[in-house]
């Protein structure tokens, strides 16, 4: 439905919403609107209240990363509740709004829990993501540990691994030339002639 959305969202600077880095998107909106309502076009509120969940920079959409097929998938449930809202609430604007701002709440709910499930998934290819910020495409693998905790993680966990036991081979060194040391200590003195002094 809105197939010129962003690929993926990257860490919200200061709030801002990544929906904004595509000017395109407000055409898009508008045409999809104008298609659910019907003539003569949906009443400005509407309009504006659904601009505000993608244009606007706010503070409860905050994904960190967003893969392309969630994000299309949960924009198109978005518009299917939208459209289903209207047909049900056409003639009662107030409570339309009001179903319009729950749905906007459930979206944002759903795109925050896929990105912190995305964040802990272990990527095996590079990935195009766009920066909030100042809306450049940047491309990143799980090689970026702020990528992917998950990988990171299982790599933390094996030079953990590691460096215990070069500690325990360490000790275990420490030990047998101690060890050797005290037993060849009691050869030698096993060894030589004991002299008595009286």
């Amino acid at each position: 439905m809105l197939s010129l959305l962003i690929i993926c969202l990257l860490p919200a600077m200061e709030g801002k919403n990544c929906l904004r880095c595509w000017p395109e998107l407000s055409a898009l909106i508008d045409y999809d609107l104008q298609i659910l309502w019907g003539t003569p076009g949906p009443p400005t509120e509407l309009s504006q209240s659904i601009h505000s969940l993608f244009l606007e920079d706010n503070n409860f959409l905050k994904p960190w990363y967003l893969d392309r097929d969630h994000l299309e998938e949960e924009t198109a449930k978005f518009f299917t509740q939208v459209h289903r809202a209207i047909k049900t609430l056409r003639d009662d604007k107030t409570v339309l709004l009001e179903e319009i701002y729950m749905h906007k709440n459930l979206f944002t709910e759903r795109l925050n829990k896929i990105s912190d499930g995305l964040k802990e998934k272990d990527i095996q290819s590079t990935l195009k993501v766009t920066s909030c910020a100042d809306c450049r495409t940047h491309f990143l693998s799980c090689n970026d540990p702020t990528f992917c905790p998950a990988r990171n993680w299982r790599t933390s966990l094996w030079a953990v691994s590691l460096s215990s036991a070069l500690l325990l081979a360490i000790a275990g060194g420490g030990c047998f030339f101690y060890w050797h040391r005290k037993k060849e200590a009691v050869k030698q003195e096993q060894g030589s002639p004991h002299v008595f002094q009286k």
